[in-house]
């Protein structure tokens, strides 16, 4: 028996009365709850809807849907954290290191066009405070929107917080060192790698989170996000 829309409708608000308030993962909840009450409903047509809808909701352990939202939320960060480091990774294999030596040699060019060394890399510390301040207030901009409604879309704080915490690093590094130190050639070209590794984490993170947002936009044509 296949269920009607309106029977859909029903499982959807239960499951979001329930506090699932993810989109995706309500979709996967109403998708199960909908194949198992189908199979039901064939066997015995005359089951109360509500009442097949909390037993359903039974099989799911005394804890209800918080481990089924602890483990998606684990998945999707590992999911995240992968395609990151993957993304990550290629930077250093051709054709993309290209790319990367070409930003590194772009930089120590730059560099090399300041007689005070210490300035330029305090600017570069204070473009990755941008950044940081950037991605902080987007990711508030979303917690208002429609995409804070997807969980593969809610920005992971973890994975900032990293980045905010490698850009502190890097500020330290620059305060600390000494006036003879960014004389060093050695020292000035280490330095610069850190900051392109940054700077390649960080449009990783972009990157994969722009790729999750066509993907639920493929998926979910029918919110607007």
């Amino acid at each position: 028996m296949k269920l009607t829309k309106d029977q859909i409708q029903q499982i959807d608000s239960y499951i979001a009365a329930c506090g699932i308030e993810w989109i995706d993962v309500r979709a996967e909840l109403v998708d199960h709850f909908a194949n198992s009450l189908e199979d039901k409903f064939e066997k015995n047509p005359n089951l109360n809807f509500m009442e097949a809808i909390v037993e359903e909701h039974k099989g799911f352990s005394n804890s209800g849907f918080k481990k089924l939202l602890a483990s998606k939320k684990a998945a999707v960060q590992k999911q995240f954290y992968h395609q990151v480091f993957i993304n990550l990774k290629s930077f250093f294999k051709l054709p993309k290191i290209i790319i990367s030596i070409g930003v590194f040699y772009g930089l120590v060019f730059i560099m090399d066009l300041f007689s005070n060394k210490e300035l330029f890399f305090m600017i570069l510390a204070i473009i990755l405070f941008l950044l940081v301040i950037q991605a902080l207030v987007r990711t508030a901009i979303d917690k208002k929107s429609k995409n804070n409604n997807f969980l593969l879309l809610n920005r992971m704080e973890l994975i900032f917080q990293l980045f905010n915490f490698l850009m502190i690093i890097f500020s330290s590094i620059t305060t600390s060192r000494t006036e003879n130190s960014f004389e060093n050639t050695n020292y000035n070209y280490l330095q610069i790698g850190i900051f392109v590794l940054l700077m390649l984490f960080y449009w990783c993170m972009e990157y994969v989170y722009l790729e999750n947002k066509k993907y639920v936009q493929l998926h979910y044509p029918q919110i607007a996000i």
